[in-house]
């Protein structure tokens, strides 16, 4: 015996609304459509389910009894609906905060190519508390942190480490060091991204009478190649960085100060850890290259 599901809401609506007409008009079907799909449920269910008069149709007992049921079943339909839906806008929109931009820009490349359709964004933040926070209220879906952290609430991963040099004109008195701290920049001016995440803040403070002049960087344009081949600015890079040539005019020098090196961990919730295996999974792999 197989019961379509639209004759069962029509008996659920009719107990609620008592009359064909009411039902017909709140669910925007013809009373003649209602009354045949009432009439093979009995079929189907081999009872009487409605007393019926030359201008009245009501519910018997048998009716009341199997109306409890189809609003039972109704409920259960329409939470399976709403969750099911929940879940699916879940894995549309993945919002992600981070402390630096290369584990945000490349996290949100992994979840595109894993999930169709789905919709990313990112946002860099150097405080950690406001991260976990945040992830807490479920402002992201995940977050990238400078250590690992997990307890019964959150889990984490390793992704990967990055370490930063110092892009100098070939000319610049530092050019032919093997390797620079910080401090050695003391006065300089640097072109830089508008949103590094942290480094930003270690430089500023290890980096004496330090300036930054700040670029946006867009999709079709890339602002500090464009500076560094331009000018005699000097500028950071990481090694993450795949897309970018290094110009004739230039050397990178690593940075020997420990804050230039660090390893970045993704966290989300661990409830929440199974919706997003894939992309965690893709991740791990990236860590162990």
């Amino acid at each position: 015996m197989f019961i379509e599901t639209y004759i069962i809401r029509l008996l659920a609506a009719f107990a609620d609304y008592g009359t064909l007409t009411r039902v017909g008009e709140e669910l925007g079907i013809t009373q003649p459509t209602i009354s045949r799909a009432m009439q093979k449920l009995e079929s189907e269910l081999g009872v009487t389910l409605f007393d019926r008069t030359k201008n009245r149709i009501t519910l018997n007992e048998n009716g009341i009894f199997a109306a409890e049921y189809a609003k039972k079943i109704m409920t259960m339909q329409d939470e399976m609906i709403a969750r099911t839906r929940e879940k699916a806008g879940l894995q549309k929109e993945f919002a992600l905060g981070s402390v630096a931009i290369q584990p945000a820009v490349s996290t949100s490349e992994l979840a595109k190519k894993l999930y169709t359709g789905i919709e990313t964004t990112y946002e860099i933040d150097d405080n950690e508390s406001h991260l976990i926070r945040a992830l807490t209220d479920d402002v992201y879906q995940m977050i990238i942190l400078l250590h690992p952290f997990d307890d019964s609430t959150f889990v984490s991963q390793k992704y990967f480490s990055e370490s930063l040099s110092v892009m100098l004109p070939k000319s610049h008195p530092l050019a032919t060091k093997k390797s620079i701290a910080l401090k050695e920049l003391a006065g300089e001016t640097f072109a830089v991204y508008s949103e590094v995440g942290f480094w930003e803040k270690v430089k500023r403070e290890k980096i004496p009478n330090v300036k930054f002049v700040k670029l946006v960087h867009h999709e079709d344009t890339d602002p500090i190649m464009a500076i560094t081949e331009a000018s005699d600015m000097p500028s950071f890079i990481s090694d993450r960085t795949t897309a970018f040539t290094l110009p004739e005019n230039r050397v990178a020098i690593p940075l020997s100060d420990e804050e230039m090196h660090a390893t970045f961990y993704a966290v989300c919730k661990r409830e929440k850890a199974d919706l997003w295996r894939e992309l965690l999974a893709e991740m791990k792999k990236v860590s162990n290259t």
